[in-house]
Order: C-alpha cells, then sequence, then structure tokens
C-alpha cells in the first residue's frame, strides 16, 4: 500500500473518537455495502481496472474493488481523514488524503470513480461531480450514491414519541442545511445534477428500509444524530425534551420507523472506449 498526503478539510464527524467514528462508519458500510456492490457488479468492474474511490471511509469499498480489479489493476483510497484506512495491505490500493473539491486529480486516467455520502457534505457539489468525471477514461464509470433524509417518518403517528421523532427529522435537516453543514436530503437532488452532466447509460436505484428501535440500524442513526441533536438543543432550535424523546424512540423496540433513502446515479463517459 502507498500512501500520499495532501489538503484536508472539514467534516462534521472529525471531532469524533476514533473509536465511535470507526463503528459509525462500520454501521455504515453494514447496510450500505450490498447495494453499493451488487450496482458495482452490474457495471461489470474488472480485471485491470483503475478505481477512484472517494470518501473512502473505513475503506470496505476499496477492499472490494482491490479484490476486484487484481494485481494488474489499481485503487486509490482517497478520503479527508485516513485514520482507518492504514490496515490495507494490498500492494495495488494506495491511500491518498485528498480534498475532492480542490486537490489535484488525475484527468482521464480512470475506469471508475465511486463516491458514497460524500456530496451532500460539500457547498458545491456540482463541482465535485465535474471533476470526478474529468477523471474518467474514455467509456469510463461514474457510480456516486447520497441519501435522502426527507422521507424519515415514524411509521405509526399514534406512537408516543412519534411527534418528537418527526419534529426532530425534519428540524436536523433544516438546521444543518441553514448552517451550510450538510445537505441531508442531497439524494433526491443527485439524479438532477448527474443528467447535466452528459454521461451516457445513465441509471438510478434508490434503497430504503423500515427501521426498528434497538436494530443495528438504529444504532447507526443514533451514532450520527445524537451531535446534531446535541447542538439543535444548544442553539434552541428543539427543545432538550423533544430531543431526547427522538433519541429513545431509537432505542425503543416497540417503534418503527421509515429510514433515508440511499439514492444510487451513475453513467459512462460517452468517450468512446477503446
Amino acid at each position: 500500500m502507498r500512501h500520499e498526503d495532501t489538503q484536508s478539510g472539514d467534516y462534521f464527524w472529525s471531532d469524533h473518537e476514533a473509536d465511535d467514528e470507526l463503528t459509525r462508519l462500520r454501521l455504515i458500510e453494514q447496510f450500505n455495502d450490498p447495494s453499493t456492490f451488487r450496482q458495482l457488479d452490474a457495471i461489470g468492474v474488472a480485471e485491470g481496472w483503475r478505481c477512484l474511490e472517494v470518501g473512502a471511509g473505513a475503506g470496505s469499498v476499496a477492499r472490494w474493488l482491490s479484490q476486484r480489479v487484481g494485481p494488474v489493476g489499481e485503487v486509490v483510497a482517497a478520503d479527508l481523514d485516513v485514520r482507518f484506512l492504514g490496515d490495507i495491505s494490498a500492494q495495488n490500493v494506495e491511500v491518498r488524503r485528498c480534498d475532492i473539491t480542490q486537490d489535484p486529480i488525475e484527468p482521464s486516467s480512470y475506469d471508475l470513480v465511486h463516491a458514497r455520502s460524500v456530496l451532500m457534505h460539500l457547498r458545491d457539489p456540482v463541482a465535485a461531480l465535474r471533476r470526478m468525471t474529468a477523471a474518467l477514461r474514455p467509456g469510463g464509470w461514474l457510480m456516486v450514491e447520497d441519501v435522502d433524509n426527507g422521507v424519515v417518518e415514524a411509521a405509526d403517528p399514534a406512537h408516543p414519541l412519534a411527534a418528537a421523532f418527526d419534529l426532530c427529522a425534519q428540524a436536523r435537516i433544516q438546521f444543518l442545511l441553514a448552517g451550510g453543514i450538510m445537505d441531508l436530503r442531497y439524494g433526491r437532488t443527485l439524479p438532477v445534477h448527474m443528467e447535466e452532466l452528459k454521461l451516457a447509460d445513465v441509471g438510478n436505484e434508490a434503497v430504503g428500509l423500515v427501521g426498528r428501535g434497538r436494530s443495528p440500524v438504529s444504532q447507526l442513526m443514533i451514532q450520527s444524530f445524537r451531535p446534531m441533536d446535541d447542538a439543535m438543543v444548544a442553539n434552541g432550535v428543539v427543545g432538550q425534551s423533544d430531543a431526547s424523546d427522538a433519541q429513545r424512540a431509537f432505542e425503543d423496540p416497540s417503534f418503527l420507523y421509515r429510514g433515508g433513502l440511499i439514492v444510487a446515479v451513475w453513467g459512462r463517459n460517452p468517450s468512446q472506449g477503446v
């Protein structure tokens, strides 16, 4: 494994303790990897491909790509936070500290560029999409996945915790968007932005589930949303009782809720491949 450092930048969970953040990233992998791998398999990732994984996180996608492209292929695992990528030992993986918004990316160099839950954090996601598209070889594929939490709500509005849960779900979206921190609904806009790139063979899919309190997916929600809820209480956006009830819902096995959608969109560089 080769390792290259460039500039770092801001990330909402960057001040998480390492163990807490790794737990959160592993939970994301647990629930998102199956659909990601299925879609990458359908694209046809093959031996010898050169792949750029933007926002590599804890490295599960980079590891999968490493096995798929084989020893003659290459995977660049790029992230602002590379703490959890140091144990990748594969010789065909380069770990690179990289800010997709400004750091150099080799033009016309990759058979695949993939990003998951990255663009929601960026002030100008379209610019990042254009930079990733410019990195594609002729015939290369861009696949981007992001979240739409605008659909999150209690499955049973009569549940005692439903009102607080729904209130906080919507308040998080508006609070973070107004602060320029992240767009928890970016997944619904992603297909529009991908269409603007004029790629060929564009397709999309949205994957969601109904969650239950005290389930593994609810543990992911607790890890992700508790710091947001604390910030909303501190800023007077919601009351402490509502924030506490919303968190209690994630611990209550009698509480069912519709989770966020993971929206995946893919397309191919229309230039003729060789």
